[in-house]
């Protein structure tokens, strides 16, 4: 008798159960009696009424795992993320200005003022434009940038009248950092409350259509099931083969660690 093979999701990285589960269930359509019956046709020569209870199993893994579905699309649309991004731009506009205002005060009439503007500019020609690097490089370069503006004298500050524009530049990546530790922490909260919500509740159905299937091919005779069953075995062994190869290549990385025996 045919019969569907084991496997442990909860082996699987978040993407690859969600991966796996939607291959199962594109077989479902695989099932036997699954549609309904064709109009016009005399009951004796429509189409086989579903098991209500492998409907029902199916059903249930469906509605699962479009919630699995939903909840993976939702950390996309996270409002913290279109704060973040508002909050970069600011921040690249920020020094943008700033930069272009140092690099006017260079030409200053005034010879004193020039040359602190000079001083100046060559702190920001020493990081380059930040602008274009991800978000995380540019906090890297921002945050040098501002202590070597901080770190000059009272005195030319005044001059160059910066420390209105570093106040500025300042508050603009402050308020960046604060909206990524906020995605940070939706994202993860996310992670492990609605995710994996939905991700444990898809498992658990699609670990009860493989046993409803399972007892029915065994009652019934696993014809109507075998090509369900045989596509089903196919995904679940190269999704093992995916997770062997992973153990082998981790195992080998830890042999070859120096100081390993």
């Amino acid at each position: 008798m045919k019969k569907i093979k084991t496997i442990s999701l909860t082996s699987l990285r978040v993407e690859e159960d969600f991966g796996f589960q939607k291959l199962i269930l594109a077989e479902t359509a695989n099932l036997p009696g699954q549609e309904e019956d064709e109009p016009g046709l005399p009951e004796v020569q429509s189409v086989r009424t579903a098991n209500p209870v492998l409907t029902n199993a199916v059903t249930t893994f469906t509605d699962t795992f479009n919630a699995f579905d939903a909840a993976l699309k939702t950390s996309d649309s996270n409002p913290s993320t279109a704060t973040a991004a508002n909050a970069d731009a600011a921040r690249d506009s920020a020094w943008r200005a700033t930069n272009a205002y140092v690099k006017a005060m260079c030409s200053h009439p005034t010879t004193d003022i020039a040359a602190v503007a000079i001083e100046a500019k060559a702190l920001f020609d020493k990081y380059g434009d930040p602008t274009s690097l991800a978000q995380t490089e540019e906090s890297g370069v921002l945050h040098n940038l501002l202590q070597d503006l901080h770190a000059l004298s009272e005195e030319k500050r005044t001059t160059l009248n910066l420390d209105v524009w570093i106040a500025d530049l300042q508050a603009k990546e402050d308020t960046f950092l604060a909206a990524v530790a906020q995605r940070t922490e939706e994202n993860a909260a996310r992670q492990v409350g609605i995710v994996k919500e939905t991700r444990t509740a898809a498992d658990a159905a699609y670990r009860s259509l493989v046993d409803t299937v399972n007892a029915l091919a065994m009652i019934e005779g696993d014809g109507e099931y075998a090509v369900f069953i045989e596509h089903t075995n196919a995904i679940i062994e190269r999704q093992k083969g995916i997770l062997k190869a992973r153990t082998t290549r981790a195992r080998k990385e830890d042999e070859d660690k120096p100081g390993t025996v």
